[in-house]
């Protein structure tokens, strides 16, 4: 992977930190500036409130979309488990 590729990967990683949800089994990949998100995304373990999985979802692909050096965001693969 260049580097490029690599630090927009960390560019979005750290954007998709800022959201409550659980992302431990979240890939995140980068080519040629098209950020690839693969896995899982749950609610988090004793989360005491309601959560809208598929809104922060959508709100973690945005965040993802407006990082440096990011062109598109794909995530056909991420199955969200409610």
């Amino acid at each position: 992977m260049p580097v490029e590729d690599k630090l927009i990967a960390m560019h979005a990683r750290h954007a998709i930190a800022k959201t409550p949800i659980d992302i431990s089994q979240l890939v995140i990949s980068c080519c040629k500036g098209v950020v690839e998100l693969n896995g899982k995304v749950k609610k988090p373990r004793n989360f005491a409130g309601d959560l809208n999985l598929r809104a922060e979802f959508r709100t973690l692909c945005d965040l993802v979309r407006s990082a440096h050096g990011v062109k598109d965001v794909m995530y056909e693969r991420v199955e969200i488990v409610e």
